[in-house]
C-alpha cells in the first residue's frame, strides 16, 4: 500500500481493463452503515465510506478510482435496494433506493451483486471461504489482528454498498458464517 506496509488481498473479478481486489482483513470497526436518528439508509453508506477513505488515506501505491450513482457499473448499479427470492435464494437488485454524490477513494466497499457472482446465497454458507475466514479469528487464518475481541469488538462481518428493498432502516451484509443478509 505504500512503502512500510504490505496488506493482502483477493480476487473478486479481473475483466482485463479492471481489477477489482477485497483486502484479507477488516480495516474499519464499529462502524454504522448509515446513522442517522431515523436510521434511514436511503442517503446510502455515508457513516461507514468515511471511515473507510480516512484508513486508506495513507496507501500511495494505490489510485483513486471515481464511481458514480448510475455512471459506474459494478456488474449492475450498485447503488440499489435489493432483496431475494425466497424459492431461490437469488437476489434481484433492480431499483435505486439511495443516492449518492460521486466519490474519489482508492477503495470502496463490496457489492452484493459482486458477492452474488462468486456465489454467495441468502442465508446459506456458501460464499468463498476467503471472504469470511478472518472475520472472528484473523490470525488463526494468516492475518495479523485478532479480530474476536478487545478493541475491535466482536467482528461479525462488513457492509456491502446495498440497502436491502423492502426495509430501508437494513443494509445488506456479509457474516462471519459465510452467508449474506440484512442488517440494521
Amino acid at each position: 500500500m505504500n512503502d512500510t506496509t504490505e496488506i493482502y488481498f483477493h480476487v473478486v473479478s479481473d475483466n482485463g481493463n479492471t481489477l477489482t481486489l477485497q483486502q484479507r482483513e477488516n480495516i474499519v470497526y464499529k462502524t454504522a452503515w448509515y446513522y442517522d436518528a431515523a436510521s434511514d439508509n436511503t442517503k446510502g453508506p455515508l457513516t461507514i465510506l468515511p471511515a473507510l477513505e480516512n484508513v486508506i488515506s495513507g496507501w500511495t501505491n494505490v489510485l483513486d478510482q471515481t464511481y458514480t450513482l448510475g455512471v459506474t457499473v459494478f456488474k449492475d448499479n450498485a447503488f440499489t435496494g435489493c432483496d431475494v427470492d425466497a424459492t431461490s435464494k437469488k437476489y434481484n437488485c433492480t431499483t435505486n433506493s439511495y443516492t449518492l454524490e460521486e466519490r474519489t477513494a482508492k477503495a470502496r466497499m463490496l457489492t452484493l451483486q459482486e458477492a452474488n457472482g462468486l456465489g454467495c446465497i441468502h442465508l446459506a454458507k456458501s460464499c468463498p471461504v476467503w471472504m469470511y475466514n478472518y472475520l472472528t479469528a484473523s490470525i488463526n487464518h494468516g492475518g495479523t489482528v485478532d479480530q474476536s475481541g478487545g478493541e475491535y469488538g466482536k467482528n461479525w462481518g462488513y457492509w456491502t454498498m446495498n440497502t436491502w428493498s423492502y426495509d430501508l432502516n437494513s443494509a445488506w451484509y456479509m457474516y462471519h458464517t459465510g452467508s449474506m443478509n440484512y442488517e440494521h
